[in-house]
């Protein structure tokens, strides 16, 4: 089976779950189910993923069409791991948009033909999973930020709609962005631990980008665990360092 027609069912969950989950949200009800939601759209992203491993014999992060799904299967696994356990199912709303997103733009890389750059031994998957597994944490943490923001942003108008009631905490949503910040930035430098023991070799303008990203987590952390920093500040700084980090696939060529 064509791995395309699961990333296709997979991206059509993902905008059903969106659509449903603001029109629900805008109202003031509570989506019901969203992680078993989730978890379909989960193990639709898993059997792309296989088929695609199963076709080539090998980890299916061989460019960037390949990379970018993976990457959106990182913030799903993310979600379903941390949303329950800091009760924010409510968060999946956040993070359904940016699946189908990245899901989209996958496909639209693949449409130009195929994405591969050569046959990946241990250390590249290893080295590439890992960072990936990075930017999705950063990627919960941006979509928890969303979230923080709007959140705020009614409790300083002191006008609480339907729409914030059902969003989690304001403490929460920031105790969980720092959590997932620092989660990102281990693996992360265990991303970079990962290349440099597999010699692999250097693409200066990913050099330079992930160089960047690693002084922005230290920098950023450094600020939340030593100074303190204000929540819509943090929120904020979630957000641009994903967005950052997605600049990698401008020079993945």
């Amino acid at each position: 089976m064509n791995d395309n027609w699961w990333a296709l069912a997979s991206l059509v969950l993902s905008l059903a779950f969106t659509g449903l989950g603001w029109r629900l949200l805008a109202s003031g009800r509570r989506f019901m189910y969203a992680h078993l939601w989730m978890a379909c759209l989960l193990a639709l992203q898993t059997g792309a993923l296989c088929v695609k491993a199963y076709q080539t014999g090998m980890c299916p992060i061989r460019g960037a069409s390949e990379v970018i799904f993976f990457l959106s299967w990182t913030i799903n696994l993310f979600y379903l791991l941390l949303g329950r356990a800091y009760r924010m199912s409510v968060l999946g709303i956040f993070t359904a948009p940016a699946i189908a997103v990245l899901t989209a733009l996958s496909l639209l890389i693949g449409l130009f033909g195929p994405d591969v750059q050569g046959a990946h031994d241990f250390w590249v998957t290893a080295h590439i999973g890992v960072v990936m597994m990075s930017y999705g944490a950063g990627g919960l943490a941006a979509a928890a930020g969303v979230a923080f923001c709007m959140q705020d942003a009614c409790l300083k108008r002191r006008q609480i709609p339907g729409t914030c009631r059902l969003l989690p905490p304001i403490r929460t949503l920031e105790t969980s962005m720092k959590r997932l910040l620092l989660v990102a930035f281990v693996l992360l430098l265990a991303g970079e631990w990962l290349g440099w023991q597999g010699n692999l070799p250097i693409h200066t303008a990913k050099t330079v980008i992930v160089i960047l990203l690693t002084l922005g987590y230290s920098v950023l952390l450094w600020l939340i665990y030593r100074r303190g920093m204000p929540g819509r500040a943090l929120a904020y700084c979630c957000v641009v360092l994903f967005l950052a980090s997605m600049s990698i696939f401008l020079v993945s060529r």
